[in-house]
C-alpha cells in the first residue's frame, strides 16, 4: 500500500444517523476505529466491533461512547486488518461477547 487506507461504517435502521471509520496503516496491520454519533448505551452494554472475513466473525474492539456519541479505539486484530473484507458494529453486555448476539448499528466492506 502506498496510503493508508478508510473504511466507512455507515449507520443501520437501528442507528440511521451513526457514522464511523476504521483508518488503517499503511502496511495494513493495524487501525484505528472512530465513531460518531451512536447512542450513549446503559452501564450494562457496551459496542463491539467486529472484524469479517469468510463470514467469521473476530472481536476487534469494545468501546463506549461519549454523551454526545463519539468514541475512538485502538483495533486488536489477529491478522492484518487488510485481510478482512467487512466491519460491523453491535450493541453487546458490557466487557463484550465471544460473537455478535446484538443489534447491528454500523456497518463496512473494504
Amino acid at each position: 500500500a502506498t496510503a493508508m487506507r478508510v473504511v466507512a461504517l455507515d449507520g443501520t435502521a437501528a442507528a440511521p444517523g451513526a457514522t464511523g471509520l476504521i483508518v488503517v496503516s499503511l502496511d495494513g496491520r493495524h487501525g484505528t476505529l472512530v465513531v460518531d454519533d451512536l447512542p450513549e448505551l446503559d452501564a450494562a452494554h457496551e459496542y463491539q466491533l467486529w472484524l469479517i472475513k469468510d463470514n467469521h466473525r473476530t472481536s476487534g474492539a469494545v468501546f463506549s461512547v461519549s454523551e454526545d456519541g463519539y468514541g475512538s479505539k485502538w483495533v486488536d486484530s489477529p491478522e492484518p486488518l487488510a485481510d478482512y473484507t467487512s466491519f460491523g458494529v453491535t450493541v453487546e453486555p458490557e466487557g463484550g461477547s465471544p460473537a455478535p448476539t446484538g443489534e447491528k448499528v454500523l456497518g463496512g466492506n473494504f
